[in-house]
């Protein structure tokens, strides 16, 4: 339809986007199938509906739009199914957590109400395998959108033969760091995705942050500075409409047939005839 089809497009989409962030970085939700493609796409739709709606013009950039928006709007429309999915464990093993703000078994975490841990609080972890794992691998991923994302990852020998393992810790903070993750960083609710062993499974965890979430500001920042462009496009095109609706009303002509005939005599051809010769 109009130039702007793929401008307003690329903005709904940058708001939706920043929207998904927002949410995840205050606990409400992760960034899944829905909030981190569902969402975006309907934000671009509105963008893109906002900026073309009742014009005419070409419409590649619509298409364009489309080609971009549809993969989106179906890949997040799949994610709808886990709305109300729990954390799961499989192949046998057990895990119980306990932080300075809850409790949990893993498998009662959901999206809407995830395991939480403070940035620098103290957690406690226990994890049982139904039979001994002798140097097994282990790896964390971080869901973002339907992909997995790896954390950290290693091996333990357990050359003991037990079948359980823990850790009390006093600052998950700095323990996270050892490891090279920055929690600070990841505040807010994640799906987070771990396997030891033959056991792989997947929970709901919001990291609670100290103090000030300067992300979180920036996103705020930038969500308005979207809606001020998505603003400024919006009422710039309907200000060319009506300039360009203007122009055509003042090229028009109130042509006086009167003034027009003057100078013929009733009944003479000559109009007839200069109208031929032209």
């Amino acid at each position: 339809m109009h130039k702007k089809a793929l401008s307003g497009t690329i903005v709904g989409i940058l708001i939706g986007i920043t929207v998904a962030e927002l949410l995840s970085r205050h606990g409400v939700w992760p960034i899944d199938q829905m909030t981190g493609f569902l969402l975006p796409a309907i934000t671009g739709l509105a963008g893109l509906l906002l900026l073309t709606i009742g014009r005419e013009g070409s419409y590649t950039t619509t298409i364009i739009s489309l080609i971009i928006l549809l993969p989106m709007l179906v890949w997040g429309a799949l994610g709808v199914g886990d709305v109300n999915q729990n954390g799961e464990l499989n192949g046998g093993c057990t895990i119980t957590a306990t932080s300075d703000l809850d409790t949990t078994t893993v498998t009662d975490t959901t999206r809407g109400d995830p395991f939480q841990i403070s940035e620098s609080g103290s957690l406690a972890w226990t994890a049982t395998s139904p039979e001994v794992f002798e140097d097994y691998e282990w790896n964390i991923d971080v869901v973002l959108g339907g992909f997995a994302l790896n954390l950290a990852s290693g091996t333990e020998p357990n050359g003991a033969g037990d079948l359980e393992n823990g850790n009390d810790v006093a600052d998950i903070g700095v323990f996270a760091a050892e490891r090279g993750i920055d929690l600070g960083f990841y505040s807010g609710v994640y799906e987070v995705r771990g396997s030891a062993g033959t056991c792989d499974g997947f929970g709901f965890v919001r990291i609670v942050g100290d103090g000030l979430d300067v992300v979180a500001v920036i996103a705020w920042a930038v969500l308005a500075l979207l809606l001020v462009i998505l603003g400024i496009l919006f009422f710039r095109e309907r200000r060319g409409d009506r300039a360009a609706s203007d122009d055509v009303i003042d090229r028009s002509e109130n042509i006086d047939v009167a003034d027009k005939l003057k100078g013929y005599e009733a009944g003479s051809d000559e109009l007839f005839r200069r109208g031929d010769e032209t």
